[in-house]
C-alpha cells in the first residue's frame, strides 16, 4: 500500500503528499515508451531498502598498537543497488530530477571519520595506560589488551554487536551542506576516483 498509490484506496492519488509524489513520478518518467501516464501506482518495482549518504567502515591502522581509521565510501543507492547507480551516474551522469547526491558533504563526511578515529584510538590508549599502571603481570596485560583490541576494534564491522556511533556520523543531517545552493562535484569526484582506480577495475 506504501508504493500502491490509489490501488487500494483512490484517494490516495490525490488526498497525500506521497499519492500526489507518485502521480507526479509517472508524469515525469512514464512517457514515452513506458506509457505509465495513466498508472495509479508506480509502474515499476521499488527498492525498500534504507539509503545513507555514506557507508563508515573501520579498518585496523597499526597492527602492533591496535590503532584505527575509519574510512568513509559515499552511496548512491542502499547497499544493493548503490554500485549499479554508481556505474550508470560514472557513464552518463546525475539524472536531471533526481535528488543531488552532492547535498551530502564528503569532506564534512571524512572531517566527522577522522575525528570519532581519533577519540577511538585515544580510548584504547587511555585503556591500555591504565592496565600498564595497575601493578598486573605483563603478559597478562598483554594478553587482555589483545582481547580487548579484537573485540573493540576489528576490521569487518559485523563483528560488532549492534549500532555503533562510528556507524551514525552523518545522522540527522550532520553532513548535509547548510549554504543554498552549495553542492559537492560528483562528476569531478567520480573522475578523481576513476583515476585513483587500480587498472582492470
Amino acid at each position: 500500500e506504501l508504493y500502491g498509490g490509489s490501488m487500494f484506496h483512490p484517494s490516495a492519488a490525490t488526498d497525500t503528499l506521497q499519492g500526489r509524489a507518485i502521480q507526479r513520478i509517472n508524469e515525469v518518467w512514464g512517457e514515452e515508451h513506458r506509457g505509465w501516464e495513466s498508472y495509479r501506482n508506480i509502474g515499476i518495482p521499488v527498492c525498500k531498502k534504507k539509503y545513507k549518504p555514506f557507508d563508515f567502515t573501520i579498518q585496523r591502522r597499526n597492527e602492533g598498537t591496535g590503532e584505527v581509521e575509519i574510512k568513509v565510501v559515499r552511496l548512491y543507492g542502499c547497499h544493493a543497488h548503490s554500485n549499479i547507480r554508481k556505474a550508470v551516474i560514472e557513464r552518463h551522469g546525475e539524472r536531471k530530477g533526481w535528488e543531488p547526491f552532492g547535498q551530502w558533504s564528503l569532506t564534512k563526511a571524512k572531517v566527522a571519520a577522522r575525528r570519532e578515529s581519533k577519540r577511538l584510538n585515544a580510548q584504547r590508549n587511555s585503556s591500555d595506560s591504565s592496565s600498564t599502571s595497575s601493578g598486573y603481570d605483563s603478559s597478562v596485560s598483554a594478553s587482555s589488551s589483545e582481547e580487548e583490541t579484537s573485540s573493540s576494534f576489528c576490521v569487518i564491522k559485523e563483528d560488532f554487536q549492534g549500532q555503533q556511533p562510528w556507524q551514525t556520523l552523518c545522522n540527522n543531517g550532520a553532513c548535509n551542506w547548510k549554504l543554498r545552493g552549495k553542492y559537492d562535484d560528483i562528476r569531478e569526484e567520480l573522475s578523481e576516483e576513476m583515476l585513483c582506480r587500480p587498472v582492470g577495475r
